[in-house]
């Protein structure tokens, strides 16, 4: 997908285009257009602890807040019982999923451009946001709002002490509890705590499918920037200590499309997009077998889906080697002419 105007698009309109960014290990990034979470499985990192499997929702989102002449303006958009709150999408103008999503948000005096890079192969986001426009500075601040939960479970406010620790400027740990691994987060701002809940999202789709749709989020302080015409400022979230300027760089290396040498010499952007899409579903799992994830957010690497994708996925990208792995592995799991549905455990 190329930079689509949206400028011209409501908010139902919004709601209705989701995005995904693939992690390359299970892990994804996915929300919609305009940053409202409408599924629980939405998230800015839904972390895959055992790869590609046994995925958690850390880091639901975050809110951005622009101070500029004397004014505030929201980025984010979110839905709360009878309100949707902040309308960040009123300063939205463009979208784009390629190389990974990236959004353009303008008003009065301001142009900022927030990126959201996934780093390849592991539970790592960077987001990323630019002045591209302005004669003078701006106030950032942002929000990062927490799940910190399974998948398919949803968090409600609990009277267990949650807090960021500092490891050190700019670098900030969230414990491990018996439930879930401890979290990291990191910035080149300047952290001012301020632990809270934001009660009562709604998760509309999960309501209209007949499942409970309402979630607590944790917020453990803002981070804030003063930022000028040309500069660009980092937020990361990981599932393990983080290295800012390490993780930045690579989150920058995102990798073009590999066009197979079957289609070498053909620029139709339309097989570059299905190619792009393609390479969403090829995961790293384990001892180097391939698994292919049959159906985000929520399925699993499956043995018969995965049978019927690999031709489309492997041999015609021609990743003939991985696809060779792929069935071996399954040749050598087979019991009584029966191929197992996977090779992994079932840890969604």
């Amino acid at each position: 997908m190329g930079s689509v105007d949206v400028s011209s698009l409501d908010l139902e309109e919004l709601l209705a285009c989701e995005w995904l960014a693939a992690f390359g290990d299970g892990s994804f990034a996915s929300s919609t257009v305009c940053g409202l979470n409408t599924r629980k499985y939405h998230g800015l990192l839904v972390a895959a602890t055992k790869p590609p499997v046994q995925r958690l929702v850390l880091l639901s989102r975050v809110e951005e807040t622009v101070h500029c002449g004397g004014s505030s303006h929201d980025l984010s958009c979110n839905e709360y019982p009878g309100v949707i709150h902040p309308r960040g999408e009123r300063f939205l103008r463009a979208f784009s999923h390629d190389p990974f999503p990236r959004w353009a948000y303008q008003h009065d005096g301001w142009t900022i451009e927030k990126q959201l890079r996934p780093v390849p192969g592991r539970s790592t986001v960077v987001l990323s946001y630019t002045l591209l426009g302005g004669e003078r500075a701006v106030d950032l601040e942002v929000r990062p709002l927490f799940a910190l939960r399974g998948m398919h479970e949803l968090m409600y406010q609990w009277n267990g002490r949650l807090d960021a620790e500092e490891i050190s400027p700019g670098h900030h740990r969230i414990p491990a509890t018996c439930r879930l691994p401890e979290v990291f987060f990191a910035h080149d701002g300047a952290f001012h705590g301020q632990p809270c809940w934001y009660l009562n999202t709604i998760y509309w789709r999960e309501q209209a499918r007949g499942y409970a749709g309402l979630e607590d989020l944790w917020m453990p302080g803002v981070v804030r920037w003063t930022v000028s015409p040309g500069q660009s400022v980092h937020f990361i979230c990981s599932t393990e200590p983080i290295e800012l300027g390490r993780d930045i760089g690579e989150a920058e290396r995102v990798p073009a499309v590999a066009v197979p040498k079957a289609f070498a010499g053909h620029a139709d952007p339309g097989l570059l997009a299905v190619l792009q899409a393609a390479l969403q579903f090829i995961v790293e799992s384990w001892e180097g077998i391939p698994g292919i994830m049959t159906g985000y957010p929520w399925a699993v690497p499956s043995g018969r889906d995965a049978m019927i994708c690999a031709p489309g996925l492997l041999l015609v990208t021609g990743r003939n080697e991985e696809a060779a792995g792929l069935f071996r592995a399954f040749a050598a799991a087979m019991k009584d002419g029966l191929m197992p549905s996977q090779l992994t455990p079932i840890q969604v």
